[in-house]
């Protein structure tokens, strides 16, 4: 289950950019750019409060960095760029909560957000021991419409403008049809019908189970390509790609373990409920 708004040098758009056009730039990147989900805090419609100023508790990013919009594309371009590193893509289908609704949801479009750090789901550009952001002046559309103390202005843009992978990347350029095709062999609503299928048992759950392995190893060629032909390190992966089938197959109530003989093992979670 995923939570979502509440994943080394300029910009990475810059160095795509250069390379926009050439016919096999998907193989020789060399993107120069600075895991994890978040946890929510559900959006109610509050009665505005007298005190709107922020009191700097560090509730909000501790709980997860926030969707990207397309007004925060900005944050991309130019001398201080934001590395892409930092930045997870929630792919349609996966499983999120949604905090105006309170409740978890699969994605019905692609969202992007501010991955979290050190395995927790602290926003990756909280400054814990000063208890600030580290981006404050520059920070997302969604940071500086939250108040605590309202959040109806959140609540109404929320999912308004959702900036996606394909306002990141030169129009046209190679590494778009890449990205296509791990859509159509890496399919994310597929996960969750085959995990279903799998834990009924009988010849449909080794039909599921041979279907999901070929996600799972699909999803791996396309990372370890992307690394080996491209040069684009595991650190941007899930950017390019979103979360690995690891997780993916997680919040479906499976374990994807690694197999010596078959390359890979799925089994589901005993204590699963959907």
């Amino acid at each position: 289950m995923v939570a979502h708004s509440c994943f080394p040098a300029r910009s990475g758009v810059s160095s795509l950019a250069r390379n926009a056009g050439k016919p096999n730039s998907a193989c020789v990147l060399v993107l120069t750019i600075p895991n994890s989900t978040c946890q929510a805090i559900t959006i109610l419609n509050t009665t505005p409060s007298s005190e709107s100023a922020c009191r700097r508790c560090g509730a909000c990013c501790l709980k997860g960095g926030p969707a990207l919009h397309r007004a925060d594309a900005l944050l991309f371009d130019g001398p201080n760029a934001l590395d892409l590193s930092l930045v997870v893509t929630l792919r349609a289908g996966e499983p999120a909560f949604d905090q105006v609704r309170g409740q978890v949801l699969p994605l019905e479009s692609e969202l992007l957000k501010l991955r979290g750090r050190d395995g927790s789901w602290t926003c990756a550009l909280y400054d814990a021991e000063a208890r600030a952001c580290g981006l404050y002046q520059r920070r997302p559309e969604e940071c500086r419409t939250l108040s605590c103390q309202d959040t109806s202005a959140l609540a109404a843009m929320y999912e308004q403008d959702r900036l996606t992978r394909r306002d990141l990347l030169p129009k046209g350029h190679a590494v778009l049809a890449v990205l296509a095709e791990h859509e159509a062999l890496v399919p994310v609503p597929r996960i969750a019908p085959l995990a279903k299928l799998l834990r009924a048992g009988g010849q449909e759950a080794l039909d599921a189970e041979s279907e999901l392995s070929q996600i799972a190893r699909a999803d791996r060629a396309f990372r370890k390509s992307l690394e080996e032909r491209a040069g684009i390190g595991s650190e941007y992966h899930d950017f390019f790609f979103g979360r690995g089938a690891t997780a993916l197959f997680s919040a479906a109530g499976l374990a994807l373990r690694a197999d010596a003989r078959l390359g890979c093992r799925i089994q589901p979670d005993p204590l699963w409920r959907d």
